[in-house]
């Protein structure tokens, strides 16, 4: 006999192995393939601290799904309405009672709500609360200069924008100078 560890034994399990089944661990038995294992092992939906989103990145508003919009500004609305409790100084000249037909005003909100949910982490660092804080009065103060812009305070008014529309000819005659320019430069380099 060798003294060399059986590799065969190392990659392949006994098969009368019998772990608890309700904690999730696997039961070999001599009928029992690996991919049955497993699949009892991951039957459950992992390990809670992965499943309730922390993990996620932030939500690029713009790229919700239409299946999902109603569902994001439900949850995006409790948000907001949970904020405005828990801070009472937020009224109507910061997030006025319209802020979902603005869209600055959304993807604002959604965007502090996420870091709030990162910050709050488990596996954040201490200074992140404050971090949040601080995005929080960045945020509020540009959602009260948005407000003012919009004309909304207790009651939503249709902005109108106006179009900005570009001089095609200044365009070009901007783009012919600048190549000539950075052309001459790299020449001259």
């Amino acid at each position: 006999m060798s003294d060399e560890p059986d590799h065969d034994s190392e990659l392949n399990p006994p098969q009368d192995i019998e772990l608890d089944e309700p904690a999730g661990e696997a039961v070999f038995d001599d009928e029992d393939d690996g991919a049955a294992a497993m699949a009892r092992l991951f039957a459950a939906d992992g390990p809670p601290d992965l499943d309730d989103g922390l993990l996620d990145g932030p939500l690029y508003w713009p790229d919700v799904p239409a299946t999902d919009i109603e569902q994001e500004f439900r949850e995006l609305r409790a948000w907001v309405q949970e904020l405005i409790e828990r801070f009472e100084h937020l009224d109507h000249k910061a997030i006025p009672v319209c802020w979902w037909r603005h869209n600055g005003h959304v993807e604002a909100l959604q965007a502090l709500r996420d870091h709030e949910r990162m910050s709050y982490a488990e596996s954040s660092p201490a200074q992140a609360a404050t971090a949040w804080h601080r995005e929080f009065q960045f945020i509020e103060s540009r959602l009260r200069e948005w407000t003012t812009y919009y004309g909304c305070d207790q009651d939503h008014k249709e902005g109108t924008r106006r179009p900005r529309l570009v001089d095609e000819q200044a365009w070009n005659d901007h783009m012919r100078n600048e190549r000539q320019h950075r052309e001459q430069r790299e020449l001259g380099a």
